[in-house]
């Protein structure tokens, strides 16, 4: 990594119960030449983020050990209700790609 990608990155998504929407994302800044630790933050902190103007990308680790950058993450609201994905396709189920869940 020798570009910032984003202000922050996500690495691992949180489901609710019934596994339909994330509920956390496991969120780390990025330094720019290297990704800060990561701390577990909310939807609604993501959304909240993105609606004053950061941004956010899905960070998943290569076959080399080394962090990739993914997809840009946006909010997509839906019948009142703000998302996170990768894809904004109107539907109440959030995606971000297939991060892990922790």
């Amino acid at each position: 990594m020798t570009d910032k990608w984003a202000d922050y990155l996500i690495s691992k998504v949180r489901y609710n119960d019934k596994h339909t929407h994330i509920t956390h994302v496991y969120v780390h800044v990025d330094n720019g030449d290297a990704v800060g630790g990561g701390t577990s933050e909310t939807r609604q902190w993501v959304v909240n983020k993105i609606d004053s103007g950061y941004t956010f990308y899905t960070i998943f680790n290569g076959d080399d050990g080394k962090w990739k950058k993914g997809q840009k993450v946006v909010k997509d609201r839906v019948n009142g209700t703000d998302y996170i994905t990768t894809r904004p396709n109107g539907t109440s189920k959030d995606n971000l790609e297939n991060l892990p869940e922790y």
